[in-house]
Order: C-alpha cells, then structure tokens, then sequence
C-alpha cells in the first residue's frame, strides 16, 4: 500500500519537475516571509515543574530580591601592566566612572560596586570577589530584569557602551553573562557549512557527478531553509530554546542527505538497468522510499519522546526538531524525485571510487 502511493507520488513528481521545484521554492519563500513577519525569536525559559530548583526560583522571585532576572558581568584590568585597583590613581578612578556609565545604561536594575569595595579597602573588596587578590582585576555584576522584558537592544546597549569606553579609559574591558548567550547572533553556521563541504567532495568522488553529488546536499539545504523558518514561525507562538535550531540544522542536514543518498543510490541502480529516467525515479521512491518514510518516523517518536520527561522546554524543542525531520522526510519523497526527473541520464555515471569498488583495485584512486 505504502509502496505503490509512493511510486505515483515519486512517478508524478519525476514527470512534472518543474511543477514540483516550483511548488517548494512557493512554500519555501512564504515559510521565510512567515519567519520575518510573524516569527520570534528563541528564549531559554528553562522551566522544570517539582524540581526543588524551580521552587527555589519561584521563591526568589516572589520576594523580590532582584536577583530573579538576567546578568551581565564587566571584567576589566588596567592597559598599565604596573598598576592595580588597590592604587589610588587612573585606574580606580576609571573604574569608578565605568561603574556609574553601566548603571545609566537603560533596563539596568543595578550593579555590583567595587569602587565602594575598594574604598573600604583593598581586603574587603577582595573577601567580597569583586576585586582579585593581587587587585589586577575587578568586576562589575550588571542587574537586569527577566528575559520577558529585555531584547537584543539591551545586549546591544551594553556592547556600545563597551566599546565607546575602551577608547575613552585606560582599562581593557571584557563582557559576558547570560545576556549575552540569550541576545547573541549565532556565529554563522561554519561548521555546518565545512561539513556540507566535506560531504560534497566525497559524494563528488563516489559519484563521479557534479550533479549528482549537489543533488543530496541542495535537497537537504532546501528542506532545512523550509524547517528552520518553521521554526523561527513557532517561535513567534511559544518559548523555543535556543538549542533547538543548532539541535536541527545538524540533525536536518545529516538525515536530508542520508535519506537522499537512499533514493538517489537505487535510482541509479534503475539507470544502469536502462530504465527511463522518470521511471527510475517513481521505482526509486517506491522502494527506497519506504525505509526513509519509517526512519524519518522512527526519528520524530524517538525526538518526540522527551515530552515524557514533563520539562516544557524540552518538549518544545523536540517539537521543533521534529518539524526539520518531517521536512526532511517530505522532500525526500517529492523534492527529490523531481530533481532526478530534471537530471535524467546524467545521474548514470560511475565515480572514481564506485568503479574502484568495481574492478577491485582501490590503488587507482
């Protein structure tokens, strides 16, 4: 039953490339425009219901110690290798003007004071952990409220300031805190995109095939383009942690071009029978089709799962992972199809390592 659905849906799709690349590129980009307009972005409300550390964060936050909401830490130490905080010189004194810029800058609820610490002197300060024993390094605490009320502008705010100040006093300034894990960008993806690379010059040896080897790889990137703005579109609904797009751009990109090279591996094998094509295509998704659509649902009740553990952000994330897998699963049965209906023979070539495994002689590559 599922065999012969899939060997009209990969047949049709096979037939009517264009329709079918036409009708992904459609949801594709209505997916971004969701994403841009509608979507959110991820938060970590890392709620666990009945844990004693929770019940601890509930009370902190009903008392209202104002300690409930997000940090920031300044680290700073003088640019002169000889002085220190303990003297009474430029350094204190920019210590103390640093301390008084950061309390101005807006959502602050308050910092830590080591410029008071040290004028109470040096050993209070340094009991206290705002100044280093030898009085090289102090840091300032910055008090915020919680996430709910801060955006990437507060992150921004304080990184201006830190940076305005660098220029303006003599101290090296550092800064981090989980206002920063919460509000920064992502560093781009480069590791995703070195191991899209690397798999693209092995598929290219085993293949043979420029095309053949972009096949998997464009299908896996096309489906993950569509997942992710899924993603980012729940966002906007509810509270998706920030682990779950990293979780599903590795997961997305390592199941697309698995379940690809399934179907691409047995619609060459069809080629090299001499079967046209399209039909090859429609045999391919009837046939290696059926173990994707199982794996792919083997994988989203596995993710799925973590509901059972009652961590809400958990369950959301898995959810969201869930989404990338389903997409994954769908091009793979429609996308897919269409691009080797496009490709027609071209896709029949050996590569150097298939016709290594072939003759036996592995010497040759």
């Amino acid at each position: 039953m599922l065999s012969k659905a899939l060997l009209r849906l990969g047949t049709s799709a096979a037939r009517h490339p264009w329709r079918v690349i036409a009708a992904w590129l459609i949801a594709a980009t209505l997916a971004v425009l969701a994403a841009i307009t509608i979507g959110g972005r991820t938060a970590d409300s890392m709620t666990a219901p009945g844990l004693d550390s929770q019940r601890a964060a509930q009370l902190i936050e009903r008392a209202g110690t104002g300690q409930e909401g997000m940090t920031a830490q300044v680290v700073v130490t003088p640019l002169d290798g000889g002085a220190t905080f303990f003297d009474r010189g430029s350094a204190r004194t920019a210590l103390t003007r640093l301390q008084s810029e950061v309390q101005r800058v807006p959502h602050v609820l308050g910092t830590s004071d080591p410029a008071g610490a040290l004028d109470a002197g040096g050993d209070t300060a340094a009991r206290g952990g705002l100044v280093s024993a030898d009085g090289r390094i102090a840091v300032v605490r910055v008090q915020y409220p919680d996430q709910s009320r801060l955006s990437a502008e507060d992150l921004d705010a304080l990184v201006d300031l830190g940076d305005r100040l660098r220029a303006e006093l003599p101290l090296r300034i550092e800064m981090g805190g989980n206002l920063f894990y919460a509000f920064s960008d992502p560093d781009g993806g480069t590791s995703e995109l070195i191991g899209i690379l690397a798999a693209a010059a092995i598929l290219f040896l085993a293949f043979g095939s420029l095309v053949a080897a972009a096949l998997p790889i464009g299908m896996a990137v096309f489906g993950l383009t569509v997942g992710v703005a899924a993603m980012t579109v729940l966002a906007g609904v509810t509270d998706v942690p920030t682990f779950a797009p990293v979780l599903g751009s590795m997961v997305g990109l390592g199941v697309g071009i698995d379940y690809a090279l399934f179907v691409l591996a047995r619609h060459r094998e069809y080629l090299a029978r001499g079967l046209d094509p399209r039909e090859a295509a429609g045999r391919a998704v009837a046939t290696a089709g059926r173990p994707v659509v199982f794996a792919g649902g083997t994988v989203v009740v596995s993710i799925l799962g973590m509901a059972v553990a009652n961590v809400p952000f958990m369950t959301v994330g898995g959810f969201a992972v869930s989404i990338v897998v389903l997409t994954m699963v769908l091009a793979s049965v429609t996308l897919l199809p269409a691009f080797l209906g496009a490709a027609g023979p071209r896709l029949a070539r050996t590569g150097l390592i298939g016709r290594a495994l072939r003759t036996g002689k592995p010497g040759r590559l």
